[in-house]
C-alpha cells in the first residue's frame, strides 16, 4: 500500500529529521501551492457568498428565495466532503485541485449575467462544491509536505492566510459591487480562480516529469 501511494503522489512524503523553520518550509513548491490554492479558493468563494444575497435582495427577491439559495450553497460547501477526500486520494492532489477550480470558474461565470432564481441556486451550490474540492485538496497536499512537528505552526499560518483572504474578499466585493455590478464581480472572481487551476495544472506537470 505504502509503494502505491508512493506511486500515485510522489511529491506527498513529509520531511524527515530536524524541524524546518516556517520561512524555510514556505519556500518548498508543494506548501506554496497549497497555501496559494486554499487561500485564493477562499477569497473566490467569499467574493461571490457575501454579495449575492445583497444582488438579489436588489431584485426583489423574496427572503425564503435569498435564504434557499445561501442554504444550498453551504450544502456544496460541506456536503460532499468525504466524496473530495476520496477523489483527491483516488485521483490525488493535483487533479482535484484543478476540478474544484474549473467548478469555481463555471459557478462564477454562471452567476455573473444571473438575476434569477434557478442559475443563481445553481451558480452558489457549484461555488460552494468548488471551494470544496480546491480546500481539502489543497489542505491535503500542504499536509503531505510536513512532518508531525511542523504541522501546528504551518496550519496556524495557513489559518491565518485564510482570514486574511476572507476579510479581503469580503471588503474588496463590497466595494466592486458598488461601483461596478454583481456581474462585474462575478468575472473578477472567476479570473482570480484561474490561480488555483494554474498551480493545480503546474502540480501535475510536475508530479508526471518526476
Amino acid at each position: 500500500m505504502g509503494r502505491e501511494l508512493a506511486r500515485l503522489h510522489p511529491h506527498t512524503v513529509p520531511h524527515q529529521g530536524r524541524t524546518r523553520a516556517l520561512a524555510e518550509i514556505l519556500r518548498q513548491p508543494g506548501v506554496i501551492v497549497a497555501i496559494v490554492t486554499v487561500v485564493f479558493a477562499q477569497m473566490v468563494m467569499v467574493t461571490l457568498m457575501v454579495m449575492t444575497s445583497v444582488h438579489m435582495k436588489g431584485h426583489a427577491h423574496p427572503l425564503t428565495a435569498i435564504s434557499l439559495v445561501i442554504s444550498v450553497h453551504a450544502l456544496g460547501m460541506y456536503a460532499f466532503s468525504i466524496v473530495s477526500g476520496r477523489m483527491t486520494d483516488r485521483w490525488g492532489r493535483g487533479p482535484v485541485i484543478i476540478c474544484g477550480s474549473g467548478i469555481l470558474i463555471l459557478s462564477c461565470v454562471l452567476a455573473a449575467p444571473s438575476n434569477n432564481l434557478l442559475p443563481l441556486l445553481i451558480a452558489l451550490f457549484l461555488l460552494g462544491l468548488g471551494w470544496n474540492f480546491a480546500y481539502v485538496a489543497g489542505s491535503t497536499l500542504l499536509a503531505d509536505q510536513l512532518s508531525p512537528t511542523e504541522r501546528a505552526k504551518t496550519q496556524g499560518f495557513n489559518d491565518l492566510m485564510l482570514g486574511f483572504a476572507a476579510a479581503t474578499a469580503s471588503l474588496g466585493s463590497g466595494l466592486v459591487f458598488a461601483a461596478g455590478s454583481f456581474a462585474i464581480l462575478g468575472l473578477v472572481a472567476a479570473t482570480a480562480a484561474l490561480v488555483p487551476l494554474g498551480l493545480g495544472v503546474w502540480w501535475q506537470v510536475r508530479a508526471r516529469r518526476n
